[in-house]
């Protein structure tokens, strides 16, 4: 037959030896106590099989001697020196009464009593011969095959208890999977370390977090200073806007002066027309008045010959005529230097100057007319003077009077350019009016624009005192930027750290899929052994009842 070890080896895929769950010591311990369980099981007829008989003697009370080996004891016999008289049993208490010979349950030799104290079993009355059989819990070893004193048809339940108990012993140990363990105090390794760098990466969040509260609190200053400036701008646009108010009003006065000067300027074109007519007129008037010359030199010439015959007062009188026409044609010249200076002046749109310059003109006609009629007066003084040469003379007046009707007709032209001139001085007048009423609108629109003016310089000051603010502000984030380059520091020093704690975890991942994978193994073990653990219980628990009904 199979040793118990070979059995409970096929009962249960394991391969014991000194080494393994269970070791074969313990496969031993388990099949004694699978023997003891067994018996214990069995009722009395079949603890009969494994009973063994021992012998004692009895003793007097107080003097038990025997040790039983076991708490089953099937029977006790006393020799009455015939025959083995069967010893009934009593309680221990009753052991005094049983060996006093008066009392009504005492011992006797065709009728002795056993009772058990304190482990050990004694008969009444003493001194007698006595056998007992008594159950000994046998010890089974794993290379055994058979058990001695025992029902062969139960040894059976032997190697079945012993595989349950192995298989709980294998599962048992699965929890002290050296490997596991070593991959676990690995990850418990890493953990510690990275609890550590974890602790050292608190400590920098810490420092970095109280960086951040340094700046924060410079925040909270430069907001302040913030809000102040926000005031003073405020303040600033409340002054920008009355400054857009003014201006707005400055520019609609200007606008009004705008359309008073385009008034203005209409008016002046008007007069430049009217001043280009007259200097057309006072051109035929010079070409009248150099008419004019000529006849007056040919009668200059008549009249030198009748001077020689009328004296020393003709000769005065041409002298005066000569400085008359001189100063007509000096007055003449005068006139058109002005005229052509009205010309310009008015091209120039220099209204005021442009009629001086007529004026002027007008003034040298005027002269040049008082120097004709000048002449005319020494002319007939010397018309009186000369009659005597009246031939020569009336000569002369044809002359002279043809001088005369060209200056009558210079001045028919001096006349309309008057007319002229009084047109352009009239639209000049009209012009200044529109530029005075300019002028005003242009006045208005200057007060207008001072007004603006100063709200703009109280909006400076305002944005001045603003700035001074934005640069307090500017301070208090520079030291705020100082604080949180400070934290980002620590903040770099604490990511250096968690990428240590990363690293780590990584180990300890790696080791916890190394476990998770030898769990995985032993899982399916501990689920097969489970099962199998469970059928044996039940073929155990079967082989029991069976036993216990004997």
């Amino acid at each position: 037959m199979a040793t118990f070890e070979a059995q409970v080896e096929g009962l249960t895929s394991l391969s014991i030896d000194g080494s393994s769950a269970p070791t074969q010591t313990e496969l031993t311990q388990f099949l004694t106590d699978g023997a003891s369980e067994v018996i214990n099981a069995m009722p009395r007829q079949l603890k009969l099989f494994c009973a063994t008989e021992d012998t004692f003697t009895s003793t007097a009370v107080g003097s038990e001697a025997e040790t039983l080996e076991s708490s089953s004891l099937l029977s006790v016999t006393r020799s009455d020196g015939t025959i083995e008289q069967p010893c009934r049993k009593i309680p221990a208490n009753l052991r005094g009464r049983a060996s006093d010979s008066a009392d009504m349950i005492a011992a006797t030799t065709t009728d002795p009593v056993y009772y058990i104290y304190n482990g050990k079993v004694n008969a009444l009355p003493a001194s007698g011969s006595c056998k007992y059989l008594e159950v000994n819990n046998p010890a089974v070893a794993y290379g055994d095959s058979a058990v001695s004193n025992f029902p062969d048809e139960y040894e059976y339940l032997i190697p079945l208890y012993a595989s349950v108990k192995s298989l709980q012993n294998a599962m048992a140990s699965k929890a002290g999977n050296s490997d596991i363990t070593t991959a676990l105090t690995a990850i418990n390794a890493e953990i510690d370390e990275t609890l550590t760098i974890a602790d050292s990466a608190a400590t920098e969040i810490g420092l970095a977090n109280a960086e951040a509260d340094k700046a924060t609190a410079e925040v909270t200053l430069a907001n302040a200073e913030v809000d102040k400036m926000a005031a003073e701008v405020a303040l600033a646009n409340a002054e920008a806007d009355k400054a857009t108010t003014e201006v707005g009003l400055s520019n609609a006065e200007a606008d009004k002066a705008t359309a008073e000067v385009a008034l203005s300027n209409t008016e002046v074109d008007k007069m430049a027309a009217e001043v280009i007519l007259a200097n057309a007129e006072v051109d035929l008037a010079n070409a009248e008045v150099d008419k004019m010359a000529a006849e007056i030199a040919l009668t200059n010439s008549t009249l030198d010959a009748a001077l020689t015959s009328v004296g020393s007062s003709v000769d005065t009188a041409t002298a005066a005529i000569a400085t008359a026409a001189g100063r007509v044609n000096t007055a003449v010249a005068l006139a058109n230097t002005q005229f052509d200076s009205a010309v310009t002046a008015n091209t120039a749109e220099d209204v005021e100057l442009a009629s001086s310059h007529v004026q002027a003109g007008q003034g040298f006609i005027s002269e040049a007319q008082a120097s004709v009629s000048e002449a005319q007066t020494y002319m007939s003084e010397v018309s009186a003077r000369i009659n005597q040469v009246n031939g020569e003379v009336q000569i002369a007046q044809g002359y002279i009077g043809t001088a005369t009707g060209y200056g009558n007709t210079a001045q028919g032209f001096s006349a309309t350019a008057q007319g002229y001139i009084s047109t352009a001085n009239g639209y000049a007048a009209v012009a200044k009016g529109f530029g005075g009423t300019a002028a005003g609108f242009a006045q208005t629109a200057d007060k207008y624009a001072q007004t603006a003016s100063g709200y703009m310089n109280t909006a400076q000051g305002y944005i001045a005192t603003a700035n001074g603010y934005g640069n307090v502000a500017q301070g208090f984030l520079g030291t705020a930027n100082g604080y949180m380059s400070a934290a980002q520091g620590y903040v770099a020093t604490a990511n250096a750290y968690l990428q240590q704690i990363q690293t780590k975890i990584g180990i300890a991942q790696g080791y916890s899929n190394e476990v998770q994978s030898r769990l995985s193994v032993i899982t399916t073990e501990y689920t097969w052994q489970e099962k199998q653990q469970a059928k044996l219980q039940v073929d155990y628990d079967k082989g029991i009842q069976i036993l216990a009904k004997g």
